[in-house]
């Protein structure tokens, strides 16, 4: 068994994350033990994973435990220090809501047990500020740094994890893009590149906009600091942005931009498509990290899914008609979850594309070496709970019917491109001001080495000339 441990930091990576575990307990459905999942009580899986939010962000998370003292009333009473006659009033358990209600935490959408040793809520109270909010990379740098030096991050529940694994193949990071939990994130990821030094650390930074010109001026500094400094730590990292409504993407795909709770199901099924190639063995972590970023040399990438979709017949014969049927498709079906815009397939330094019941791979065969292509000819599994994602029967369009929508046809693209470039001179011009109050917790120094990095990014992503 070649294990992945998850790590899950804030509210937005845990939106992500509920509908990327819903994704993956579909897909595993009677197979208990696998990379992403490790067998509990009553032949439950439950997700190899560690989750951190803050304390009024969970809800009603179905723990494996539930309350340890409920249907426990009697065994109360024998402990009971009062000689006399007691009651106990118990308060029922909060359950979560059903299928279409409204979703008020991350929680309403999980629907598997995690294990009691894997949520953590985090307080900035003790290393924060007062109020025990983390509003800032730099305030969750601090919480981490106190919370390390109290109890060593790498023990208790995060060794029980990493003690059951037999040959673990490395770590798979859902973290918010900005604010306080990207910098309790960095923090542990450090951490964990001091034990781990050769495991390989696959980062998603989940943004809740559309682009990085949406976001405010805080937020964008924090982005761009993440960025800086996790470009050591982690040996791919993936910007994912909610997706983007184009008058151009196929009509029967219905993007809901203000609701969180179906764009972040957008982006866990770009994260679960490469986590796919896990689970079926095509791929180890760390060959999907050194075929995409090119042996590390370029590791931004950017991801794009194109649900749905529906490759045209082309003959087998006609190279240049499926080359261009291959680059439409690119450009008109795929939902880009970057930042970047990745006009056509051929801008790529390094690339994966994975097809699940789609025929795609067979499509771009002649545009990339083999070992680029994945091809299932299963199509995804998506469960009761998942957010509708295509628009509703009747409309122009309509797209898959009820029976494609539960086994979707899906293919996505994972690869690095010069159109990244736009993207990090945008980090770069945010902290080009190291004088802006923004940075005032910083050492300039420590400013300074955040823009010669972004520099050297900007260098290797720049088209050559």
């Amino acid at each position: 068994m070649r294990e992945v441990l998850t790590l899950q930091f804030g509210e937005n990576a845990n939106y992500v994350g509920a509908h990327f575990w819903s994704l993956q307990s579909a897909y595993a459905a009677g197979d208990c033990v696998h990379e992403l999942f490790a067998e509990r009580s009553k032949q439950a899986a439950v997700p190899r994973a560690l989750v951190f939010d803050a304390a009024g962000s969970f809800g009603a998370l179905p723990l494996e435990h539930e309350l340890q003292s409920a249907g426990t009333d009697q065994l109360d009473e024998d402990r009971g220090l009062w000689a006399g006659p007691t009651q106990v009033h118990r308060q029922p358990l909060h359950k979560q809501p059903r299928a279409g209600a409204n979703v008020r935490f991350w929680s309403d959408i999980a629907p598997v047990r995690y294990a009691p040793h894997a949520l953590h809520a985090v307080s900035g109270v003790e290393f924060g500020n007062s109020l025990g909010e983390m509003n800032s990379f730099v305030e969750g740098t601090r919480v981490f740094a106190g919370n390390d030096a109290r109890d060593d991050a790498l023990e208790g529940s995060f060794r029980v994890l990493a003690e059951q694994c037999d040959r673990m193949q490395g770590f798979h990071v859902l973290a918010d893009a900005f604010g306080g939990f990207a910098g309790y994130a960095a923090g542990f990821v450090g951490r964990l590149r001091d034990e781990y030094p050769k495991a390989p650390v696959l980062l998603y930074n989940v943004g809740r906009t559309q682009t990085v010109g949406k976001l405010g001026t805080a937020q964008l500094a924090d982005m761009a600091v993440a960025a800086a400094v996790n470009a050591e730590a982690v040996s791919m990292s993936v910007p994912l942005f909610a997706p983007r409504p184009d008058p151009e993407l196929k009509s029967h795909v219905d993007i809901a931009s203000g609701d969180f709770n179906q764009t972040s199901a957008f982006m866990a099924a770009n994260v679960a498509q490469w986590s796919h190639c896990l689970h079926s063995g095509q791929r180890l972590l760390d060959e999907i990290v050194a075929q995409v970023t090119q042996q590390g040399y370029y590791p931004l990438a950017e991801t794009l899914l194109a649900p749905g979709l529906r490759v045209p017949a082309v003959g087998s014969d006609d190279s240049r008609a499926k080359l261009a049927a291959a680059d439409r498709l690119v450009g008109r079906s795929f939902v880009a979850c970057s930042d970047a815009d990745v006009g056509g397939i051929s801008a790529t330094m390094g690339q994966l594309v994975a097809d699940r019941g789609t025929g795609f791979g067979s499509l771009v065969s002649d545009r990339f070496p083999a070992s680029a292509c994945l091809s299932d000819p299963q199509p995804a599994r998506l469960p009761r709970s998942f957010p509708r994602i295509f628009q509703t029967p009747g409309q122009k369009d309509s797209g898959p019917s009820a029976k494609e929508t539960e086994q979707l046809p899906v293919a996505g693209m994972l690869c690095t491109s010069t159109a990244s470039l736009c993207y990090i001179q945008q980090l770069h011009g945010a902290v080009h001001c190291e004088q802006s109050r923004l940075f005032k917790e910083y050492e300039r120094e420590s400013v300074r080495e955040y823009q010669s990095t972004l520099d050297r990014a900007i260098d290797k992503y720049s088209p050559q000339r």
